[in-house]
């Protein structure tokens, strides 16, 4: 009856509850160097190639006058010029 409890790093359970935060924090570091070390190529397909590229003549086919006027317009009072 009269026994001496154990030290707390001698009992399972309090290494069981450092381990799961432990493991999680190790994940994390392991993700983080292998989304540093491989990052995600840039693929550009035909048809990609193609909306970019007619989204460009469209912006150059806009008559100067058009263009002018969006430029020569005074900023708005919300945003952030003042």
């Amino acid at each position: 009856m009269n026994q001496i409890p154990k030290p707390w790093y001698k009992e399972p359970w309090p290494w069981v509850a450092i381990a799961i935060p432990g493991a999680a924090v190790i994940m994390g570091i392991t993700t983080l160097v292998l989304a540093l070390n491989n990052p995600d190529p840039v693929i550009v397909t035909d048809e990609a190639y193609r909306e970019i590229s007619s989204g460009l003549k469209a912006q150059q086919a806009q008559t100067p006058d058009a263009a002018s006027e969006e430029a020569e317009q005074p900023p708005k009072p919300d945003d952030g010029e003042h």
